[in-house]
């Protein structure tokens, strides 16, 4: 006869993970990081990133839980820098993968919300793709201009 699955609870979090647990969760982290790096043009390496999480520079959270009550998993995963600038600090979400958005997205929004406040930052800028501006628009965001690129050769 074989064991009876043990049930979880159908809930996924984000989870900020400070600079001296990235060791720790890397492994869980690392694939989504690298994806996310791709995606944006390779704006740095892994090995750069990595650097930025362990000293500070930079901060990670995670999206995990469990969708099915049978498994957990990581669903995302964002990365956030706190710019001083001359006026002002600004909170900016510089990586940003993740699937299942309708799971987390909330509680991400929440968790950028709360680390700018913390860091006592008069803004949050987020580089993300045209399909989060109707959630964005629902908690007060607002698209104050468009990020146009080119590679240059």
């Amino acid at each position: 006869m074989l064991p009876e699955k043990k049930k979880i609870k159908k809930e996924v979090g984000v989870l900020y993970i400070a600079s001296n647990k990235i060791e720790e969760y890397w492994n869980l982290v690392d694939f989504m990081l690298r994806e996310s790096l791709k995606h944006d043009g390779d704006p740095m390496s892994i090995k750069d990133l990595k650097k930025g999480l362990l000293d500070g520079s930079f901060q990670l959270f995670t999206m995990f839980g469990s969708d099915d009550g049978e498994k957990y998993k990581v669903f995302g995963v964002f990365v956030t820098r706190i710019m001083v600038l001359p006026n002002f600090k600004q909170c900016e979400v510089m990586l940003l993968k993740g699937e299942k958005r309708e799971l987390w997205q909330d509680e991400a929004a929440q968790a950028i919300e709360d680390l700018a406040i913390q860091e006592d930052c008069k803004r949050i800028a987020v580089h993300a793709r045209p399909g989060w501006k109707n959630f964005l628009k629902e908690r007060d965001w607002e698209v104050k201009r468009y990020l146009y690129t080119k590679e240059m050769k």
